[in-house]
Parts: C-alpha cells; structure tokens; sequence
C-alpha cells in the first residue's frame, strides 16, 4: 500500500518518510540534491521504516541561503537514539502493528481514597525490574498466577486516623533571648542551687534580709557563698537598661539580691552560727570523754596496786641485770606482759600475773572496768579539737567586728546570735583548759614528760592493756577448764582399770577361748 494513502492528509513534502517514494520540492533559490541511500531496499525495511513515529519537518531555510539542512537519522546511519513506542491503550491488541509487541498491557494501579500509612522498604528503579533475569520480571510475566491483595481491608486497618480538628491558631511568637551577664558554667550552677528552694527569687532574697535560716542549712550557705556576684557582674548588671524581665532568672535573682544591703555580710553570720552550731555538738561529747578518762586514770585505786605487782614481778626477774631494783616504769610497759614467754606452751607473763591475781588479790580483776571511760576516749584527737575550735572561734571575732562595722538593723539582727555563738565558743574553750590542766597532772603521775605526753597515745596503750587483760583472762578459764577435762577423763580411766580383775602377778587376766 503506498504511504499517502494511508496518510492522506499528512503533507508528504514535509514528512521524512516521502524520501521514499518521492523528490523533495526545492524552493525557489535552493538547490537540493538528492539523497542518497535513503530508499529501501526489500519489503521488510518499508514496512520498518513506515512504523517509525513522523518527524517533524525541517524550518525552511531562509531566502538565499545556500547551506544545506542536515540529512535526516536513517536506521543504521547517522540514527538518533529515540525513546521507545508507548504503550498501546486498547487492552485487545496484540501489539505487533502497534509497535508494542512483546509488551504486555499494565494493569491501572489501585489507589487508596485515605491516606494510609507507609510501609517503608528500599525501593529498586524500573530499569533493575525490567532485567530478564529479576524476580519481578519473571513474576509479571505470569499474570495469571499473581495473587491480589483486599484492598478494602487494607484501607480500613492501615489508613491514618484522622485527627480532631485544631483550631488554626497563628505562629507561636519566638521566645525572647534572654539576656545574662553571668557565664554559662556558673549560671547553670546558680540555677540548679535556686531550684532546692521551690520559691521566687524574692523571697529567697527576702529570707536572706530578715535572716530566716529555715530553709539554709551550713552547705547551702557555703555553695551559696560561692556561687555570689563577682564585681563585673555587679556592673554589668547595675548599667543594664533594659528590662529585669528580658534578664534571665540568674541575672533577675542577682538584682534582687543586690537590692538587700550587706547581704554577704549577713550570709557569712547564718553561716558561722550554723558551723558553729555543728562543731560545738561534734567537739563537746568528745571533750567529755577526753576529761572523764583522764580522771578515771587518777582516781582509780585499782591501777597503781596492779602496777605494784608488776613491778616486783619485773624486780625479781631482772635481778642482776641492769634493769633491775626499778623504782618505776613506764606505762606502756604494759604492753610487754604478753612479750615474756613462760616455759610452758601458750603462757605469757600476764597469764601469770592474772592467775596470782585470781587466786590472791580478786579485786583487780575489776580493773578493765576501771579503764571503760579511757578506752572509749582512744582515737579521739585532742590537738586537732583544740585548731578546729580555735579556728571558728577566729572567724566569730572577726564576723562581730564587722558586725560593729555594720547598719544597726543587721547588729540587731545578727549580732545576738553571733555572740550566742561566741560564748559557747568560750565555754568549750574552757574544758580545752581544763583538760590541759588534767593533762599535765597525768603526766606527773605518771613521770611523763609535760610537754611530750600525748592524751591520744596514752589512752590508745591504756585501751590494748585492757583488751590483753581480758583476752588473757579468758585464755586461763579456758586452760582451766581444759585441765579439769583432762583430770576427770584420767580418774575415769584409772577407775575402769581398777575394776578390771588381775593375774596372779598383778596382770590383768585375760581367758582363752576354745
């Protein structure tokens, strides 16, 4: 069939496929030659070259022009790479004159009318499905086997639910930046601190003025001494122009605090009466005991007769030696009983000793009662009481100083309190001296040096001595008790054997058996 009349009313001067039948009109001053190689050779390239899609015409050339046009893309030679055909839109086709054969007809898609929640997976491009090799390809191309889904109930259990409508409300303002003068490690600090309080700023600052100390306790009041305004920060604060509620909460609870005259003045007195307070109530039961035990060792009667036994016990064994005919010894002597081994297993001198005693002189078993009050003054430090005390008292002398210094409402305020503070201070200092003065009288009664005796050491020996003096009694009661085993099992033997009867020598006697 010729191409015209399949396409009548397609103009064939302007249509690439009239090169095949056909010479191009020549416009008036052109001179086009013509082309060559271009008609076809069998039937088969006809019938290729007619499904090719029309191109559109070449824009005629301009008068006087003599530049030829570019010859038209021909299969083989000088061809463009065109996109393939469409898709047919009649489901019946076959798709060989359509140009579609080998493609099966899609089928339209189901879409959702909800909106329905995603299913997130990796998703593979069309060209990598197309592979001849792929799984997708092979499945489409059994059509008949692929399974549909409900798409109803996917709708119904996968679709987004839809929300109560909001009020269309406009943009949320932007929250201000707040302005701070403080950094930022300290501001943090300072506000983790204000947030223990679950009160305002003012009436943090307000508590401080009137000098209510429920709510601080000596760390708050030390954390809160450290974390104060530094003097930049004061001026940066005091020229500031702009308003306290642009200021962030930090900088706001500076400006009040800033408002209350001498507040760290009056900081510094909640805090050295509320110290005080703690160090009297750790040091005076302390100072108690150190004063009772120095006069349970110079009042008990029990200690100096035990001494005296020790000592004629040490005279008698040192006799001839230059240790011997002693006067006296030190206290920590004591502690050597238990060094001098006695011929006997497991047998100290203090065995010894506390045999004698137990036998003779009964009364000074009670002695490690004597020592109860002195054992439990051991480890107790005398010397750094005493520097701890001291040093507060320092610091209240100097607070009631400044105090004198001060307005007179914060001397009202505060200046009882801190004198308070002062006069207990005072009475501690007291029983210090009155334990200096016990310390010297055991020094001299016990022939130590004044100067080198040390409370600590001397009750920490007193307190061994009475734990050997008990572990040594218990030792004899239990060797007593021992030998006592040992002396009943031997008479028990000696009765079984006494009732066995003897030979003629004296044997016991012992039947044969038949």
């Amino acid at each position: 069939m010729d191409l015209e009349e399949e396409n009548p009313r397609v103009d064939l001067s302007l249509s690439p496929t009239t090169c095949l039948s056909e010479k191009p009109q020549q416009s008036p001053g052109n001179t086009l030659p013509p082309q060559q190689g271009v008609f076809p050779s069998s039937p088969k390239e006809s019938a290729v070259l007619a499904l090719q899609p029309l191109l559109p015409a070449p824009p005629p050339l301009p008068p006087g022009s003599k530049m030829l046009p570019p010859p038209l893309p021909m299969p083989g030679k000088n061809a463009l790479l065109l996109p393939p055909p469409p898709l047919c839109s009649t489901p019946d086709c076959n798709h060989l004159a359509c140009g579609c054969a080998g493609q099966p007809y899609p089928k339209k898609a189901k879409t959702p009318t909800l909106k329905m929640k995603v299913f997130h997976w990796q998703k593979l491009p069309s060209d990598v499905v197309r592979q001849s090799r792929s799984m997708w390809a092979a499945v489409a191309g059994g059509s008949e086997e692929l399974v549909e889904p409900d798409y109803a109930s996917l709708e119904i259990l996968f679709c987004v639910p839809s929300a109560a409508p909001q009020e269309k409300t406009g943009p949320k303002p932007k929250k201000p930046k707040e302005i701070t003068f403080i950094g930022l490690k300290k501001s943090l600090l300072l506000n983790i601190f204000l947030k223990q309080f679950k009160c305002s700023n003012e009436e943090i600052a307000d508590m401080i003025q009137k000098g209510d100390g429920s709510k601080f306790d000596a760390e708050i009041l030390k954390q809160l001494l450290k974390l104060l305004p530094e003097d930049h920060e004061i001026n940066s604060l005091k020229s500031c122009r702009e308003e306290k509620s642009e200021l962030a909460n930090t900088d706001q609870f500076y400006l009040h605090l800033l408002e209350v005259p001498s507040y760290q003045l009056r900081i510094e007195c909640m805090l050295i009466c509320e110290e005080t307070k703690i160090l009297l109530d750790c040091l005076w039961p302390k100072a108690q005991a150190i004063r009772r035990a120095c006069e349970t060792l110079l009042t008990s009667h029990r200690l100096p007769i035990f001494c005296q036994l020790i000592l004629k016990v040490g005279n008698f064994l040192n006799y001839g030696h230059h240790t011997g005919d002693a006067g006296g010894f030190k206290i920590s002597a004591l502690l050597r009983l238990t060094e001098t081994k006695a011929n006997q297993s497991h047998v100290t001198l203090l065995h010894h000793i506390l045999e004698e005693v137990e036998r003779n002189h009964t009364d000074l078993l009670q002695l490690p009662g004597d020592l109860d009050f002195v054992s439990k003054a051991a480890g107790i430090h005398f010397e750094v009481m005493q520097a701890e005390a001291g040093a507060n008292v320092k610091k209240l002398l100097e607070i009631e100083k400044r105090l004198l210094l001060s307005t007179d409402d914060l001397k009202m305020q505060h200046g009882k309190s801190v004198q308070g503070s002062i006069s207990a201070s005072k009475d501690l200092q007291k029983e210090f001296a009155n334990i200096e003065k016990k310390k010297e009288q055991l020094a001299d009664y016990l022939c130590e040096d004044r100067k080198k005796l040390s409370l600590e050491d001397l009750f920490i020996t007193m307190k061994t001595f009475r734990e050997l003096f008990l572990k040594a009694l218990q030792e004899n009661q239990e060797r007593k008790e021992q030998a006592a085993k040992s002396e009943k099992r031997k008479k028990q033997l000696k009765g079984e054997e006494a009732k066995r009867p003897k030979g003629e020598y004296g044997n016991i006697s012992t039947s044969n058996k038949n």
